[in-house]
């Protein structure tokens, strides 16, 4: 079985030159996602969230709360469906349910703005946790 990474390299289509992989789409411009190095010690996390641009305070809240999240892409014939990380462009929320498209993250470019966003959805964790107990 090929490893998450391979698929995500294959997915993304990456093309590897001299210790780096790059993305060259027709009529666009070649420019380097990541070095072998970067590759090789990060996590699924780590390369998905470089190759859609996010910052790493994105990268850490989710490495931390990858599990409250569920990873989907759209279909056109069954809408959303869920799929392992490395094929995921959506994270559904668990608590809440609300779907966060990578392109959306890539437009909160205040920190405070992200934190808030967190505390938000935390709110629904909370919400949930206690209803669970009654």
């Amino acid at each position: 079985m090929k490893e998450e990474k391979q698929f995500l390299v294959e997915k993304y289509g990456l093309k590897h030159e001299n210790c780096a992989w790059y993305s060259e789409k027709e009529n666009a411009h070649k420019h380097l996602i990541f070095k072998d190095a970067f590759f090789e010690r990060t996590d699924i996390i780590g390369l998905l969230f470089r190759i859609n641009k996010l910052c790493m305070a994105k990268v850490k809240y989710f490495r931390a709360n990858i599990d409250k999240y569920e990873p989907m892409k759209y279909d056109y014939k069954k809408g959303f469906v869920v799929v392992p990380l490395w094929d995921a462009d959506f994270l559904r929320h668990c608590s809440s349910g609300w779907i966060l498209d990578f392109r959306y993250l890539q437009t909160i470019t205040i920190y405070d703005d992200f934190v808030a966003l967190c505390k938000e959805l935390e709110a629904f964790e909370g919400i949930k946790a206690v209803s669970k107990d009654l």
